[in-house]
């Protein structure tokens, strides 16, 4: 602030002034005098500074003149006590200017701030007060409240020349209020009566429920009086005054109060003045005093009924027709386990029905109508456990035949039920996994298609079939297997809404059946299906990848009865099995496709038999060198109708029609041959040419013999060859395999075990098995370097590989980065089409071999 003396406008400046040029021309009397006034000048600025720096306010002036509020030349001077409250150090950090205010100004006060004070300021007759509070930003962030207050000094006209004003920082202030209305207001909304007393025992407050209780209008009528116009009991206003001087407290006062009865409690406080407070409490407990007097009047009246009634074995109850326990004999208490006393004079319904009030409520309407009720209700024991009574209801009325109680004889028949819902449970459910077998799906299906023929709404059926189910019951057993089954049944629930109907009919065969639900919808169904089985199966300390093939049929389209739905989702579902899985709608000309595999599998025999089958060659590589160390003989078949016909159509054929250990003789044979003619022609080969042997030929006793002599007959060494045979093949005998690789080996034939990851093989049988090389199976290559899943089993494999002193290849490699990643992880050998697509033999011969 500045000094008054310096301040623009001070009259006592102006007066000096004067002063002093009538002491330049009137000599030493006019300097006497201005010398009185610098020193009354003076002691004013000191007084004024001592009362500026002594209060907590900030203070603030600004001087307008005849410029406008917001004119840059208006001077806005703060004290330096302002800038201390916003926590700012001097004019450096926060200016003079009335522009250092608006910016810590909250931004939701800015506009009704500056609009108060313009009007304070344009008011000329004076009457308009700038007093408003508002929030500035302190130098730390936070926002706090102030009150603002000035008064404008004004010249002739009304107009403002100059504001001075104060600043209180109400923060704290308003914090006290704020929790003093908080607590006033929970005071008041108390239940209980409270009211304060001062020392003289003089009533200070009371809140709503006091005055409703001791039956006031308001507090104010008796504030001010003496305790006893409250309560005229001189023994309870000697106690409170006894209270009071001893600074103690009494709960559970009985007071009677003309016709209500009251619980007090009285407690002595002391305030932080020193003076003394006496709390007093109280609750209106008449209806719980009557409830406890015909409590004990009805178990008078009833001790000698009782003491018969008890000894029945049936709970026996008498509720009145208010719904209060009036009776409760021992039976009651031994099926229920509550005892008498818990539950006489008490309403208990919301303990004793399992769906609450509302289930009791039904039978006392039918009782009073009727005059009795009989029927099997859901309650529930004082444990919270479940039970099934059959209740009998009959209406008691008094001498005027007004209804007045409820005589109740309740049956405990939850075993009963227990028993007849496990024999419906073994006639409708599948005893596995718990789902609906194929009696309750034909029930279920028969009323949805009967709702949806009347509605004409869609309906679809799912059939679903788990992939590779097979191998983990054959390698692993059924007690393993029938886990598996329950797991994947509860994945199903999981993925299915209540209104879905979800049964298992046999094996891994199941089926859904949607209500309303077209085409749409049922994809939306099976994709969450198949979602659910992304993740392998754990059980039995092993995991099993179990992949899910689902066939969709819908009403009408498909068909109009269950047989023909099914029968028809069972083909999608086989179509969606053939394409590797996943879900497919049934299409017409799938059932055409049925008699087409009967034509291609009678093509094949033919083919096989005209020696029309072909074998193509894929390189083997040694991922350092590049070199070729090998190369796999595989079976192609180009139809002339049909052109080439995958393997993955033709050879599920040749398993399900018991043709491919026939193929497998053919391939073995036309491999020898080859070799033989490469021999011949002076071509030397290149390590050994890898053949496989399917699972079901494993199963031939004349393996072996058939082996040896079709190589012996081509002239082959066992040397030149080697043998593949799936993981999965292998443990489906574990111990006839065995023995078969042990005797080949000792031939002189290497053995891989192929496809390896993919199959459920047990590490203990693994050892065992006489294997030369493990191949890890394409499915695992393909993804290994975007998915870690498929990264740290490729690792694994050719960890585990090392450490059994097994030699490891890789199948499937199609881009260099995926061999140079096998390579930097430890495998040796890759084929792929990085490397070359299988060919045939003279180009397979004109790329990979050379002369001898």
């Amino acid at each position: 602030m500045r000094p008054l003396s310096k301040r623009p406008g001070n009259p006592l400046r102006a007066r000096l002034r004067q002063r002093l040029d009538l002491a330049r021309r009137t000599g030493s009397a006019a300097r006497a005098e201005l010398a009185t006034l610098f020193e009354a000048h003076e002691r004013l600025q000191a007084r004024f500074d001592l009362l500026r720096e002594s209060t907590s306010d900030g203070l603030w002036d600004v001087e307008l003149g005849e410029r406008k509020l917001m004119d840059p030349a208006n001077e806005f001077i703060w004290s330096e006590q302002v800038r201390r409250m916003v926590g700012y150090g001097d004019a450096s950090e926060l200016p003079n200017g009335l522009s250092s205010l608006l910016k810590l100004l909250h931004p939701d006060d800015v506009l009704p701030t500056v609009t108060a004070f313009t009007a304070h300021i344009h008011d000329r007759s004076g009457q308009t007060p700038y007093d408003v509070t508002y929030r500035l930003r302190c130098k730390s962030g936070e926002y706090r409240w102030f009150r603002a207050l000035s008064h404008a000094q004004r010249n002739a006209a009304g107009h403002a020349i100059r504001v001075a004003g104060a600043l209180t920082d109400i923060t704290d202030r308003r914090a006290m209020l704020a929790l003093k209305r908080y607590a006033e207001a929970i005071v008041a909304s108390l239940p209980t009566g409270l009211m304060v007393l001062d020392g003289e025992l003089t009533i200070q407050s009371m809140n709503r429920a006091f005055c409703d209780i001791v039956g006031l209008a308001d507090e104010a009528q008796m504030r001010g009086q003496d305790f006893g116009a409250v309560i005229p009991k001189s023994a309870i206003r000697d106690l409170a005054a006894a209270l009071l001087a001893a600074g103690d407290t009494r709960q559970g006062i009985g007071v009677d109060l003309g016709d209500k009865h009251l619980r007090v409690a009285m407690a002595a406080i002391v305030l932080a003045e020193g003076e003394r407070r006496l709390l007093v409490m109280a609750e209106d407990v008449t209806e719980e005093q009557r409830l406890r007097d015909e409590a004990r009047h009805n178990a008078a009246r009833y001790r000698d009924q009782a003491s018969l009634l008890d000894k029945a074995r049936d709970a026996i109850i008498v509720r009145g027709i208010d719904g209060r326990v009036q009776f409760w004999n021992k039976g009651a208490q031994r099926l229920y386990g509550w005892s008498s006393e818990e539950v006489l004079g008490h309403r208990i319904d919301h303990w004793l029905y399992r769906d609450g009030p509302a289930a009791s409520s039904a039978v006392v309407k039918i009782t009073l109508e009727a005059g009795e009720w009989s029927g099997e209700i859901a309650q529930r024991r004082k444990d919270g456990a479940l039970l099934t009574v059959e209740g009998y209801w009959t209406l008691v009325r008094d001498d005027a035949e007004r209804p007045k109680a409820f005589l109740v004889i309740n049956t405990d028949i939850t075993q009963r039920k227990a028993s007849d819902e496990k024999i419906r449970n073994l006639a409708l459910y599948d005893t596995l996994t718990g789902l609906a077998n194929r009696t309750l799906l034909t029930d279920r299906m028969a009323s949805a298609l009967e709702r949806a023929s009347q509605a004409e709404d869609p309906l679809a059926v799912l059939f679903l079939d788990l992939n590779r189910f097979k191998e983990i019951n054959d390698t692993q057993g059924h007690g393993v297997g029938d886990q598996v089954l329950v797991k994947v049944a509860r994945r199903f629930q999981a993925a299915l809404r209540e209104e879905e109907v979800l049964a298992r009919l046999a094996g891994d065969e199941f089926v859904v059946v949607a209500e309303r639900a077209d085409a749409a919808v049922a994809a939306r169904i099976a994709q969450r299906l198949v979602d659910a089985m992304q993740d392998p199966v754990a059980t039995h300390g092993q995991t099993f990848p179990v992949g899910l093939s689902i066939g969709i049929a819908t009403f009408p389209r498909d068909g109009a009865c269950m047989d023909d739905l099914l029968k028809r989702a069972d083909i999608a579902m086989y179509r969606a099995k053939a394409a590797g899985g996943g879900f497919m709608f049934y299409q017409p000309e799938m059932s055409v496709g049925l008699l087409e595999r009967i034509e291609l599998a009678k093509d094949l025999s033919n083919a096989l038999a005209a020696g029309a089958l072909e074998l193509h060659f894929q390189p083997q590589v040694d991922l350092a060198s590049g070199r070729a160390i090998g190369a796999e003989a595989l079976l192609r078949w180009r139809d002339p109708q049909r052109g080439w016909v995958s393997p993955g159509v033709f050879i599920p054929i040749a398993e399900s029609r018991g043709m491919i250990c026939a193929l497998g003789r053919w391939v073995l044979a036309e491999a020898c041959r080859q070799m033989r003619a490469w021999v011949d022609a002076g071509l030397r080969f290149p390590g050994r040419l890898w053949i496989n042997l399917a699972a079901q030929q494993l199963e031939e006793a004349d393996l072996v013999a058939s082996i040896r002599g079709i190589t012996g007959a081509a002239g082959i060494a066992p040397g030149c060859l080697a043998l593949e045979l799936t993981e999965s093949g292998l443990m489906a005998d574990v111990e006839g395999s065995i023995r078969t690789m042990a005797t080949l080996r000792e031939d002189g034939f290497a053995i891989a075990i192929d496809d390896f990851g993919t199959g459920y093989s047990s590490l203990a049988y693994l050892k065992r098995l006489p294997a030369d090389k493990l191949k890890i199976d394409m499915s695992f290559v393909r993804d290994m370097l975007t998915d870690r899943h498929d990264y740290t089993i490729v690792t694994t494999i050719i960890g585990m590989a090392r450490n059994l002193g097994l030699d490891v290849i890789a199948e499937g490699v199609e881009e260099g980065a995926q061999a140079q990643a096998l390579r930097s992880l430890g495998c040796g050998e890759a084929q792929g089409y990085f490397f070359g697509k299988p060919v045939p033999a003279e180009v397979f011969a004109e790329k990979w071999l050379m002369t001898a």
